[in-house]
C-alpha cells in the first residue's frame, strides 16, 4: 500500500499520507481558510457537523477526496504542488535555511505567529523493526517538537514529542521537507 491508499485494519503500518494531508487541510478549514476546491470544503464541513458516530465515516471521505487529488503524489514537490492548486500558491511555503539553527528559528516563527501546524517527512523506526519515512504534522516546536501521527492503523503514538535534536535528525535523514501554510 502506498501512503496515499485509503487504509483499513490489515493495511501496514507506516503512516498514511492522505490522512495526513487531509487532517492539516481540516485544521486549516477550522481556522477559516478558503480552498478552491468545493468538494474539500464541503467535506470539511461535514466533519465539523457531524455527530460523533458519523465524524469517522466524513473524515474518510475527505481522505478519499485528498487522495485522489494527489493522485499517487509521493514526493514534498508533487504534494505542494497539489496544494499549492487547492490553497494558492501563494499559500504554500516550505521550511528553508542555511543551517539548523536557521531552520528551527523559522519553524518557532511560523507556529508563533500563524498558530497553524504544518507537515513534514521524517525518519522512524516501526514497530516492527523497520525503518522508513512517513509523513506527520508538526503541532508544537519549542525545546521539543509534537508531532501528530493522525493514521489509526499504524503501532505509533497518534501524538508523541521528541527532543527538537532528535526531530532535526529525523526530519533531515528524510530530506528536510516540509509544507506550511503561509497567509
Amino acid at each position: 500500500m502506498s501512503e496515499s491508499t485509503n487504509p483499513n485494519a490489515t493495511s501496514p503500518k507506516t503512516g498514511n499520507l492522505g490522512i495526513t494531508v487531509g487532517t492539516w487541510l481540516y485544521v486549516l478549514h477550522s481556522y477559516g481558510h478558503a480552498f478552491s476546491d468545493a468538494a474539500i470544503t464541503d467535506a470539511c464541513a461535514a466533519i465539523t457537523s457531524a455527530s460523533p458516530d458519523d465524524a469517522d465515516p466524513a473524515g474518510m471521505a475527505l481522505v478519499e477526496l485528498v487522495n485522489a487529488g494527489l493522485n499517487g503524489a509521493s514526493t514534498a514537490a508533487e504534494i505542494r504542488t497539489w496544494l499549492a492548486g487547492l490553497l494558492g500558491t501563494q499559500h504554500v511555503g516550505s521550511v528553508t535555511g542555511d543551517d539548523r539553527a536557521a531552520r528551527t528559528q523559522q519553524m518557532r516563527t511560523y507556529q508563533f505567529r500563524s498558530n497553524l501546524p504544518f507537515i513534514t517527512e521524517i525518519v522512524d523506526r516501526f514497530p516492527d523493526g523497520t525503518i522508513g519515512t512517513h509523513w506527520v504534522m508538526v503541532e508544537r516546536v519549542t525545546d521539543a517538537v509534537t508531532c501528530m501521527d493522525p493514521y489509526p492503523w499504524d503501532d505509533i503514538d497518534e501524538e508523541y514529542t521528541l527532543p527538537l535534536v532528535e526531530f532535526m535528525v529525523r526530519w533531515e535523514l528524510a530530506g528536510g521537507e516540509s509544507i506550511l501554510f503561509q497567509a
